[in-house]
């Protein structure tokens, strides 16, 4: 039976005696009290295809890089044999390098059935850099303040409604301005009150 990984045909040594097949489902189950169970399902899981071979020959060092850097790319590829043909991603490989002549492996396929693409490293630095000049933003204005003139019946609690929309406020200018207020009961009119 010929099979092939990529684009490679595998070898006798090189390919596996049998193929897992089935799975499972992934399921969260929850047991409540008086034997009542809820039972979600996520959908259907599948076995990996594991096996042990051996490159063998003057082109076993050639067969085993490409099957290696079939992996480091971690990209889906196929799976085909005579009968059907699945797309995968090699999960693991391990191959023993005793000579270039000889190299036992084990090879480990996951099935893919969705994969998702990984977002590209210059749209999450984007991301990451909009965030920070947002924040950077903010903080500007939230660091800016004005100065209020207090006016006849002011009091800090009507100046913080006015300024910042909540009367519970009055604290926040009055810490800014303790220098210059004796008490945040006493403030006069004319007086130049600094608003964070």
């Amino acid at each position: 039976m010929q099979i092939m990984l990529g684009n490679m045909v595998l070898r006798t040594t090189e390919k596996p005696d049998s193929v897992q097949h089935g799975g499972g489902q992934m399921l969260a189950i929850n047991t409540f009290p008086g034997g009542n169970v809820s039972i979600q399902n996520f959908g259907s899981t599948y076995r990996e295809i594991s096996w042990e071979g051996w490159f063998e020959g003057t082109d076993a060092l050639e067969r085993m890089v490409q099957i290696g850097n079939m992996r480091q790319k971690g990209e889906p590829i196929d799976f085909v044999t005579e009968a059907y043909t699945q797309k995968v991603v090699i999960q693991e490989f391990q191959p023993e390098h005793r000579t270039n002549f000889f190299i036992p492996f084990t090879i480990t396929l996951q099935r893919v059935v969705q994969i998702t693409k990984q977002v590209p490293k210059e749209a999450v630095d984007k991301t990451a850099e909009d965030i920070k000049t947002e924040e950077e933003k903010n903080k500007q204005q939230n660091t800016e303040s004005k100065n209020y003139t207090v006016k006849a019946g002011d009091t800090l609690s009507k100046i913080a409604k006015n300024q910042y929309g909540n009367a519970n406020d009055w604290d926040k200018i009055y810490q800014a301005n303790k220098d210059k207020i004796a008490s945040p009961h006493k403030i006069q009119i004319g007086q130049e009150l600094i608003l964070p």
